[in-house]
This record gives structure tokens, C-alpha cells and sequence, in this order.
């Protein structure tokens, strides 16, 4: 599938390719911060890990909040502009959270950041399309969305060695620095449109879309089961496992290098088409889950299937996203906007759910869960897309996610 014309391209290929890759590592390690810092920031804060947790919770409805109400801006006054203004929204939020003087003001910062990430993220997928040579659009999408490899290898890991060498407020003001330096470099996309000018699209018109429900149904399937899960890592590594902040942030890193490798297994996805695929890659997700579960005491061996995992999650967005914007493209702003919300939904109902299961049963009671979703999300594929055509290989590309 072609992307929709655009405007010409302002400044080379490569470097736009920097920016929005930059954007999306930016916007998941804020995104995925608090999981390795949140002893840290509770006892700074005075308040619980739990308690932390809510701001984690806040950034997601943030985040589901502007994709459902402000992605289809994007179509009106160009997702490059749009893009331009999450990026300044973003830099203040993440300045506010560094300097957050309790609980409710790191909230209001984290809210703030969510605004912003889900202006910006449904603008990343679309402008990715749009600046991808004819032929080379899975190619350059994917390269883009590597960005969340990004936040996971250097983003999250990092800030959490950053975190316990000059503590966790100094992470949030180097977050919104870069943030800050991403606005200045990005001009030149803040020039180009996706789509004809004045191109109007809404949450309403993509919900008409055939099989956007079944496809949402699924994304909140799988991004339910891996935030349940991810969310609660750090507290186990550090509370269960009595391990550093630093080695908490280990496990991500580690998810982050598998999501990254996963990138040699998606021509294997276009070959054997969304449908077949499928089901497959999300019996494996469940499966791992299993055997995390199993050896969540041992420290190594968590590394080890945190690695598989990410492998396995990479796979299984990269045929969400495909399946999502194969659906419309003339609405894939409005569409990629109701899939972030969704997203985000999840980010902020999985700290309640796993609230609820980790005093109980520790993380392995959040595998558990997990692993029940993504066997139902294989059922549910594996039904959907048995009567539907896949769309064209061309379109799968590679996911967003945790993310």
C-alpha cells in the first residue's frame, strides 16, 4: 500500500528517520520509567511503590485522552505541526516531574506527558508512512519504530543506573532536554501533511471502519497482558528478589534487546501472511508467560526469557499494527489514534489489576493473567482472520509498543 501524498520532503531521509525514531525512545521511556525506579521515587516522595504506580496510571489515561481527541488534528493542520507541539507539551511535562514536590504534583507532570505522547505517537506512525520512497514503507517505518527498542536498551536501562548514581529527578530533566533539542531539529518535518489539505477524520469515523472493533478487541487483549506483567517487574525484582534498582533495570533492558533482534523475523511474517501467523505468535507469548512464571525466583534465567519475550511481543505487535492499518488507510491517523487510546487505556487499568494480583501471588499471579489473555487473543484471531482477507504484505510493519 502507498502512503497518501505529502508534501516534499524538507530535509533528508535519514535525519527524519533520527528524529522520530528519537521521539518514540523519548516518549516509551517515560512511558516505562517508573517500573525500575518506583522504590526510588516512593521513598523520595514519602508514598508506597503501589501509590508511584498511580502516576504510571495517570500518563496512560493522559496518553488514551489525546489519541482519541487530538490524533485527527494531525489530518487538519499536518502531523508534522502536531508532532512539533507534543514534542514542547512533552519537555515542560517531563521538567515537571523532575521537579515534583509530592505525589500529586508528579501526577499532574505525568498527565501532562500523557497529552503529549498521544498527540505525538499516532503523528510518528503517520509521518513515517508518509516521508518512506515508494517500495520502501515497511522498510522505514520499521526502522522508526525501533525507537521503542530505544527506550527499553538505552532509555530505560539506563535512566535506572542514572537513577541510583545522581537520583531519579536528574533522569526526568534529561528526558525533557532531549525532548527540548528534538523540537529545535524537527522544523523541517513540522512542514509536511499526510494527507490533502483539510482532511477531516474522527474517532467516530474509524469506529465505522469494518473490523476496527475485533482489531481494537485484540490490542487491548495483548498490550492488558503486557503491561500487567511489566508494570510489576521492577517491584519484583527489588521487593521479591531484594535486588538493586539497577539490576531491576536489567529485565527490561534485556526485553529491549530481544524486541530489537525480533527485527530478523519479520520477512518470515510477511511470508506467511497476518492470518496464518497469527495465532501462532500469541500461543508463544502465552506459552512464555508459563515459563516465566515458572522461574521468576531465579534472577538469570528471568533475563534469559525476558529476552525470548521481547522477541515474541515484537512479533505479535508487528501483525496488530499491520492488521490495524490495513483496515483504512485513508483514516490510518483516526484509526492509529483509537489503537494508542486503547493502548493507553490498558496502561492505566493494568497497575489496578496487578495491584490487586502481586500481594496475593507475587508476579506470578500478573503471568498468569497475561498468559490467559494472550491464549484468548490467539482464539480470537485465529477466528477473526480465517474469514477475512490479510491485507497486503507490504503493510506489516513493525509495532509500536511497549509499549
Amino acid at each position: 500500500m502507498s502512503p497518501l501524498p505529502s508534501q516534499p520532503l524538507q530535509q533528508p531521509l535519514w535525519a527524519s528517520i533520527v528524529i522520530l525514531m528519537s521521539a518514540i525512545g523519548i516518549v516509551g521511556s517515560n512511558s516505562l520509567l517508573l517500573s525500575p525506579l518506583v522504590l526510588a521515587v516512593g521513598s523520595d516522595l514519602g508514598v508506597k511503590p503501589t501509590e508511584v504506580m498511580q502516576a504510571a496510571s495517570a500518563y496512560g489515561l493522559g496518553v488514551a485522552a489525546a489519541a482519541l481527541t487530538l490524533a485527527p488534528l494531525g489530518d487538519r493542520i499536518g502531523a508534522g505541526q502536531l508532532l512539533r507541539l507534543a514534542l514542547i507539551a512533552l519537555a515542560l511535562g517531563l521538567a515537571m516531574s523532575a521537579a515534583a514536590p509530592g505525589l500529586w504534583g508528579l501526577i499532574a507532570a505525568q498527565v501532562l506527558c500523557g497529552l503529549a505522547g498521544g498527540a505525538a505517537l499516532p503523528s510518528i506512525y503517520t509521518l513515517a508512512a508518509v516521508i518512506a520512497p515508494r517500495g520502501r514503507e515497511a522498510r522505514v517505518v520499521g526502522l522508526v519504530l525501533t525507537g521503542w527498542t530505544l527506550s527499553m536498551v538505552l532509555g530505560v536501562s539506563l535512566s535506572a543506573w542514572l537513577a541510583d548514581l545522581a537520583g531519579w529527578r536528574v533522569v526526568y530533566l534529561a528526558l525533557a532536554l532531549l525532548a527540548a533539542l528534538l523540537w529545535l531539529s524537527s522544523a523541517g518535518l513540522g512542514r509536511i501533511t499526510s494527507n490533502a489539505a483539510g482532511q477531516v477524520s474522527s474517532p467516530l469515523t474509524a469506529m465505522r471502519v469494518p473490523g476496527i472493533r475485533r482489531g481494537l478487541l485484540a490490542s487491548c487483549l495483548l498490550m492488558f497482558s503486557f503491561y500487567t506483567t511489566y508494570f510489576f517487574t521492577g517491584a519484583h525484582v527489588t521487593l521479591s528478589l531484594e535486588l538493586s534498582t539497577a539490576q531491576a533495570g536489567l529485565l527490561p533492558l534485556f526485553y529491549g534487546i530481544g524486541f530489537g533482534l525480533a527485527v530478523i523475523f519479520d520477512p518470515l511474517l510477511d511470508r506467511l501472511g497476518l492470518a496464518r501467523a497469527s495465532p501462532p505468535v500469541f500461543v508463544l507469548i502465552a506459552l512464555n508467560y508459563v515459563v516465566m512464571l515458572a522461574f521468576a525466583e531465579n534472577f538469570s534465567l528471568l533475563l534469559v526469557f525476558a529476552l525470548i519475550w521481547g522477541i515474541f511481543q515484537h512479533l505479535g505487535l508487528n501483525l496488530l499494527v499491520a492488521r490495524l492499518t490495513g483496515l483504512d488507510q485513508a483514516q490510518r491517523g483516526a484509526i492509529m489514534g483509537l489503537y494508542s487510546t486503547i493502548t493507553y487505556l490498558c496502561v492505566f487499568a493494568a497497575p489496578f489489576a496487578g495491584a490487586l494480583l502481586f500481594p496475593l501471588w507475587g508476579l506470578m499471579g500478573c503471568m498468569a493473567l497475561s498468559s490467559l489473555l494472550c491464549l484468548l487473543e490467539a482464539i480470537e484471531s485465529a477466528i477473526t482472520l480465517r474469514r477475512h482477507p490479510s491485507p497486503d504484505p507490504d503493510d506489516c510493519v513493525s509495532p509500536d509498543a511497549p509499549v
